[in-house]
């Protein structure tokens, strides 16, 4: 990560310049404005698909299909959670208005210790911290666990099953969870949830 360093003090300025801007009009206007760090939902998809047309594909840029969530690590690349909230915590004091940091987990039924440890790593250093554990369901099979990501959406991989009525796959989507069978997100959502890498190694049960 230290090769990012100057690629990170770069997104710092852009991010204390918004919260200049904050400051001015809440000074100039009397009402409270501020930074909300994370974009509306489609804006993931949207600016990516614009910039795509007018730049082409760009590694690593557009050519995901979609634009990363807020001042989060990247989520396809494989790094701890301390690792990962050391490099965000940075950014909140800039985004008074909202923000959240999450880590992505295996099942870790047997191994709860190493959740506490995250948790106590992030108490004194950040403010919200998400968990994101697998708890889809399937209910032709019984299959309990993490559903595999689709072109079309998420299926079963106990026996297939990509009926939302019998099926309850949760992903956290910006700072909510949502349930994506009943409520299919934009492409470029989709895309940035199927390429999340887990912060931590499975536990054996």
């Amino acid at each position: 990560m230290g090769g990012e360093s100057r690629s990170k003090a770069f997104t710092i300025e852009i991010v204390k310049k918004l919260k200049e801007y904050a400051d001015a009009w809440k000074a100039e206007y009397g009402y409270w404005f501020s930074v909300y760090s994370t974009p509306s939902e489609s804006l993931t998809d949207r600016f990516n698909r614009l910039d795509r047309e007018k730049y082409g594909d760009i590694k690593d840029i557009t050519d995901k299909e979609y634009y990363q969530n807020s001042f989060h690590y990247d989520v396809r690349k494989k790094v701890t959670p301390f690792e990962k909230l050391d490099f965000e915590m940075e950014y909140p004091e800039y985004c008074s208005g909202g923000f959240i940091h999450y880590c992505e987990y295996p099942k870790l039924t047997h191994n709860l210790k190493a959740l506490e440890a995250v948790w106590d790593y992030a108490y004194d250093r950040v403010a919200y911290l998400g968990t994101n554990t697998p708890i889809d369901r399937c209910y032709e099979c019984d299959f309990e666990g993490e559903f595999a990501p689709t072109a079309e959406g998420f299926k079963c991989p106990g026996c297939g099953n990509t009926n939302s009525e019998t099926a309850d796959v949760v992903k956290r989507t910006c700072g909510y969870l949502g349930n994506p069978m009943k409520r299919p997100m934009v492409h470029g959502r989709h895309e940035e949830i199927t390429q999340r890498v887990k912060h931590l190694e499975s536990s054996n049960e």
